[in-house]
């Protein structure tokens, strides 16, 4: 790949260079000074260009070896795709297997009656009324979960994008169109697009990395308490906070209430990393492919 990124600068830089050499010599020829003024200010966006994509590129190893750094030798793409991974398969994925188990046990418990009387002046009432509520609020979780769940899903897909294009190919492409002048503008976009998303965007999920996953990792008092095998730990944790509600759901003794406040803890992560993380990302990459693509207008 960097054999073929050296090739399309080097033939880029080598075109204009050859352009500007007939440009000169038309000048000598026909002596238009104009024509020595364009060379030579062309010339100086040639080297601009050139130390812009060094710049850039030596840019991108730097902070893609501060990453290595930081995540036990993988790069940004890599510990981004790792997270996320991680978010979706530990976290989304089962709680979603959770609240699904517990739906289908609170349709079952709740679809149970029990008949009291003559079967013409008998009464049919269920026998766990209460968990028809519980059942409600689960379908509702669920429901929520599917859309953020495939946003996680698709922000893997995207990383995986754009590491495939920004870096290897929007970054180069934008480093010879800039070589031309009619195709400047252009260039100087293309070149501040892939620094953006090639840099800016996936260090942002390293960053999320450190803040999102040592939070929700099992160190933490309140995961060790969810996740703890122990029914009496678990028990007295959620009766503390809310016993009306563990009542309703360790009703006949069916269930444990660990099964629906386990899923909550692991949202909370979810809904971070689903809604807000991802829109703060893609506003800081924006707001600095515009201040910077103003930059390298500002230079020629």
């Amino acid at each position: 790949m960097l054999n073929l990124i050296a090739t399309m600068i080097a033939t880029g830089a080598a075109t204009m260079v050859f352009a500007l050499a007939l440009f000169y010599m038309a000048g000598q020829l026909f002596k238009k000074p104009e024509y020595e003024a364009f060379v030579s200010i062309e010339i100086y966006q040639i080297i601009i260009s050139l130390v812009i994509f060094s710049t850039i590129f030596t840019a991108s190893w730097g902070v893609n070896e501060i990453a290595k750094s930081l995540n036990n030798g993988q790069d940004m793409f890599s510990t981004a795709s790792s997270y996320l991974r991680y978010i979706t398969d530990d976290i989304a994925l089962e709680a979603v297997q959770r609240l699904q188990a517990l739906a289908i046990l609170t349709q079952w418990a709740s679809s149970i009656t029990m008949r009291f009387g003559a079967s013409v002046w008998g009464v049919t009432i269920p026998a766990f009324p209460a968990l028809t509520v519980i059942e409600r609020s689960v379908d509702f979780l669920l429901i929520l979960l599917s859309p953020f769940t495939a946003s996680l899903i698709v922000q893997q897909i995207g990383l995986q994008v754009i590491a495939g294009i920004m870096l290897p190919f929007v970054l180069p492409m934008g480093a010879v169109l800039r070589f031309f002048p009619p195709t400047r503008d252009a260039g100087s976009f293309l070149m501040a697009t892939a620094l953006g998303f090639g840099l800016i965007f996936p260090f942002t999920y390293v960053m999320h990395s450190k803040i999102v996953g040592n939070a929700s990792t099992p160190n933490t008092l309140i995961y060790r308490a969810f996740e703890s095998q122990t029914a009496n730990d678990v028990n007295q944790f959620l009766v503390d906070k809310a016993p009306k509600v563990v009542g309703y759901i360790n009703e006949g003794g069916l269930f444990n209430a660990n099964m629906l406040f386990s899923p909550f803890l692991k949202i909370s992560f979810l809904l971070l990393q689903s809604v807000f993380l991802p829109a703060l990302s893609i506003t800081l990459t924006i707001a600095f492919i515009k201040g910077f693509n103003k930059f390298i207008g500002k230079l020629g």
